[in-house]
């Protein structure tokens, strides 16, 4: 056992000792920074494919490309003046750094033409991803020998590099705003007739007219008092999404609720058959062929359910990253927020924990560009007015910050409890309401819940505006 831990240690320990030179390709940097002297077009091509840090392995090559950056701000397909490079290189002082304006020359004579600039610049882009991979795996270790956070700080900040180093091999080019108004206007004309490929993941039900569905990298909060119906509502929509025209992979994470109770649920809200009546033997054939049914299209969607209990917005966060690189997730539900256990100093307040795993979900929401739905709880006062509003929020203001949309679903839970003494199997009227949308109107909209089957559906909408 001993002497295989020192093996490890001393494999370890060559890690950080390896004599060999990074991966680079000075030929390769030479031609991408002379054929930005010789064609314009290249200039912008190289910009926009290698506007990261440390792209060139060359000190000299990289202040040289900063300094074109620099100059080319604000301008399209502009050439390089070797003049006007050498005068600013002269006046931020870095010209002798880079060898005067005699390497300048230099450069400029490398290259007899640009017509081969994209594939000098993929050569130069996949040696920088090498060497931050390099880079990145020598920090990792020696994070690991000599660790300050505990382990799911520092395998958060692994994946989060990961994840950086993946993009360094996504290019987009600048673009004006003169190019994008054309775009523009035709996108306007497809929301306005209401057509799918410009709206959100669609859930269903009539506010989408306000929010316009739900868009990547927003922060959608659905928050209610207990006994609501919140998570009815939120598998409701999340079943839309999955069983739609087409099914869209989603992840759903239930810190309350296990797994088969949540399968239970969408169930019974699809065949509209109560868990009364099957727990009672009240089940005809025919219901009971629809139960088959629905259990049959719900094979065929892609819902990744993970119920771990008080999950730790770190590891919700590295769940979420495998489900989006595994299965391609297009939108993530979580029930609900004050049951995520925050990764804050011990003596940190319940305000300040809240705000972080809002700020987080926000952020999860941007990186892995999908909508993240999260419910959230009101506060006792909710239920002291006619209607709750965003102030009703619990234990922090900084989910009001950080939500795109903020949806409250209110209704009176003493028209339940009547309607249970009665036996009654009439829906009961609830409501959405938008407090607060920020890319669009606020707003309320009418729906009609089934306690029995955990079913809402859309009623008559009043809808305002701002």
């Amino acid at each position: 056992m001993g002497e295989n831990y020192n093996n490890q240690n001393s494999q370890s320990t060559q890690l950080f000792s390896i004599d060999k030179p990074k991966p680079s390709n000075i030929e390769a940097e030479v031609a991408v920074l002379g054929s930005m002297f010789i064609k314009p077009e290249a200039v912008s091509t190289a910009l926009s494919a290698l506007r990261f840090d440390n792209a060139f392995y060359r000190p000299a090559h990289q202040i040289i490309f900063d300094a074109i950056m620099e100059l080319n701000m604000g301008k399209n397909d502009a050439a390089v003046d070797p003049i006007v490079l050498a005068d600013h290189l002269e006046r931020s002082g870095k010209l002798e750094a880079i060898g005067g304006r005699a390497y300048i020359m230099q450069l400029m004579d490398a290259v007899p033409t640009a017509a081969n600039i994209e594939h000098y610049i993929d050569i130069v882009r996949q040696n920088a991803i090498l060497r931050r991979v390099i880079s990145t795996c020598t920090d990792t270790i020696g994070r690991c020998y000599e660790c300050e956070d505990d382990v799911n700080t520092l395998l958060d900040g692994i994946e989060q590099s990961i994840f950086e180093i993946t993009g360094m091999s996504q290019t987009k080019d600048f673009m004006t705003i003169s190019s994008l108004t054309s775009d523009a206007i035709v996108y306007l004309d497809k929301l306005m007739r209401g057509e799918k490929e410009v709206l959100g993941l669609a859930t269903g039900f009539d506010f989408d007219r306000m929010i316009t569905g739900l868009k990547p990298g927003e922060l959608f909060v659905l928050a209610a008092r207990p006994s609501i119906g919140k998570t009815a509502l939120a598998l409701n929509i999340a079943s839309n999404i999955a069983l739609g025209n087409p099914p869209v992979p989603i992840g759903f994470f239930s810190l309350e609720m296990p797994a088969l109770q949540l399968v239970l649920r969408i169930i019974c809200s699809l065949t509209r058959i109560s868990m009364n009546d099957l727990r009672h033997g009240r089940v005809t054939p025919a219901q009971w062929a629809d139960i088959t049914n629905a259990v049959e299209h719900l094979k065929r969607a892609q819902v990744l359910i993970d119920d771990t209990g008080a999950i730790d917005i770190l590891e919700l966060r590295a769940k979420a990253r495998r489900m989006k690189n595994k299965y391609n997730i297009q939108a993530v539900f979580i029930d609900y927020l004050q049951l995520i256990k925050a990764h804050t100093k011990s003596n940190a307040s319940r305000e300040n924990e809240v705000a972080m795993i809002s700020g987080s979900l926000k952020a999860m929401a941007k990186e892995l560009n999908l909508p993240v739905v999260v419910l959230a709880q009101l506060n006792r006062q909710a239920e002291q007015g006619e209607k709750p509003k965003l102030s009703n929020l619990r234990e922090s203001g900084a989910i009001e910050q950080d939500a795109d949309v903020v949806a409250i679903l209110h209704r009176e839970r003493e028209k339940q409890y009547e309607q249970n003494a009665a036996q009654d199997d009439k829906p009961l009227p609830a409501e959405v309401i938008i407090a607060k949308n920020r890319n669009g109107g606020t707003g309320s909209q009418n729906l009609l819940f089934y306690p029995k089957y955990t079913l809402f559906v859309n009623a008559a909408s009043t809808e305002e505006q701002q």
